[in-house]
């Protein structure tokens, strides 16, 4: 069986401690720049990167070397390539489906299972889709893998307690005070992980809890309903000498909590302060930890917290693989050269049916607004996408099933089957030309481009 053209160049939290994985967080622009300066590469036909706080990942399509990859993104990173070179992974072909579709469905994650993964790829696919950086590989790929992370929740029991980096930050703060109801604790940041960092302790019976982030409304927002207090950025030295516990989790491309801040708070403050620094980078100046009576933890440090879950959980993650293991060889299948020649003409073919419609409704209703096109676009998409996505799937399923090609052909009259109706009419041919045993799928795929 032919491998599929993929490559995969990363770094994790496996393999890289957070000093490095810093180094290399990239977000927004950074991440589409560095995209697009891989897509450059000679070799290079599709390009997504994955970043998040314990991966950096650079998919890839086409035949490109290694070498060439690592020190595209050393450059831009200014980093020294053999540090690179010391700690990043290098997954090709079969390798590379595996590890994706683990990636999805948490088996690679810090706190296996957690489901902010799944998000965290579907916004890196939209934006290599939006950015025109994926096609007929990367595109059916990673509609696949969202679809086998779904599978594994659905049918296994990875994900079912809901764990996250921001659940095991406060079971260790737990672990340390004991009875969480006499803690107080500052939460620092207000994006999703403050959010489950706040909601875990108001379970846990916390009764004072604060919130402190660069933008007040935001943190406002965050502390409505609750009984928080919010703290103006001007008063973190006065938050962080009220509290005993600091949970840090922001998006600040640099440290937000220096030493001299926490040496300044501990001047009125009595007892032991815990700092657990969640942010990539790091939030915390790594210094904080050499003061006395504090003790600072980072995200790596979690590792050991969370050991005991994989401990218990080894059942779950052999169920979970081997619905992985399953879903790899069918995608392999699938898209092996024939089936896979097949399905790029279905997707050229709806691609074709929504320009042309487009066109044709533009003119009709006179559309010259982009926001309008686009609305109408985008509609055109998600009708062409849920009959596209039963075709596909059928191909799937029945990767060595000669007449099935040949009557999906013969459906879209694309070379190779008999006359149907033409490409460029949405109403398409007509229900009988339909094979009988093509099943009926509710759930549409991402959007054409």
């Amino acid at each position: 069986m032919a491998e599929p053209a993929l490559s995969i160049w990363g770094i994790d939290h496996h393999r890289t401690p957070v000093a490095i994985r810093e180094r290399l967080a990239v977000r927004g622009l950074e991440a589409d720049d560095l995209a697009r300066l891989c897509a450059g590469l000679p070799g290079v036909s599709e390009v997504l990167f994955l970043s998040t706080c314990n991966r950096l990942e650079c998919y890839l399509a086409g035949e490109v070397a290694e070498e060439a990859v690592s020190r595209a993104i050393a450059e831009a990173r200014a980093i020294e390539p053999a540090l690179l070179a010391t700690h990043r992974y290098w997954h090709r072909g079969e390798g590379a489906v595996r590890h994706l579709f683990r990636v999805v469905c948490g088996l690679e994650s810090l706190v296996l299972g957690e489901d902010q993964i799944v998000h965290q790829v579907k916004e890196a696919y939209e934006a290599a889709r939006s950015g025109a950086l994926v096609g007929a590989v990367l595109h059916p790929l990673f509609q696949r893998a969202l679809g086998v992370g779904k599978e594994v929740r659905s049918e296994t029991a990875i994900g079912r307690h809901k764990l996250s980096t921001a659940s095991v930050a406060v079971d260790l703060a737990r672990h340390v005070h004991g009875d969480l109801a006499a803690a107080k604790l500052l939460v620092i940041g207000a994006g999703e992980i403050a959010q489950l960092t706040m909601r875990y302790l108001l379970e846990q019976g916390v009764r004072h809890v604060s919130v402190i982030n660069r933008t007040q409304e935001r943190a406002i927002a965050l502390s409505k309903d609750t009984p928080a207090r919010v703290y103006a950025w001007e008063q973190l030295v006065e938050a962080l000498a009220d509290h005993d516990t600091v949970i840090s989790s922001t998006a600040a491309a640099h440290a937000v909590v220096s030493e001299a801040e926490v040496r300044q708070a501990r001047r009125r403050q009595h007892g032991a302060l815990l700092l657990i620094d969640l942010a990539v980078p790091r939030d915390i100046d790594p210094q904080v930890a050499g003061l006395a009576d504090v003790y600072l933890y980072n995200i790596d440090n979690l590792e050991s917290v969370v050991a005991a879950n994989r401990l218990a959980r080894s059942e779950e993650v052999a169920a979970a693989t081997a619905v992985v293991d399953v879903n790899v060889r069918a995608y392999l299948e699938a898209t092996r050269p024939a089936g896979q020649q097949l399905a790029r003409e279905v997707t050229a073919y709806f691609r074709d049916v929504v320009a042309a419609e487009e066109a044709r409704l533009a003119a009709k209703l006179a559309l010259a607004d982009d926001k309008h096109r686009a609305e109408l676009r985008y509609g055109l998409e998600r009708v062409a996408n849920k009959l596209q996505h039963q075709l596909l799937s059928y191909l799937r399923a029945h990767p060595h099933d000669t007449e099935a090609e040949r009557s999906i052909r013969a459906l879209l009259n694309l070379p190779g089957g008999t006359v149907a109706a033409p490409a460029a009419e949405l109403s398409g041919p007509s229900p009988s030309a339909v094979p009988a045993s093509v099943p009926v799928q509710a759930e549409p795929a991402p959007p054409l481009r």
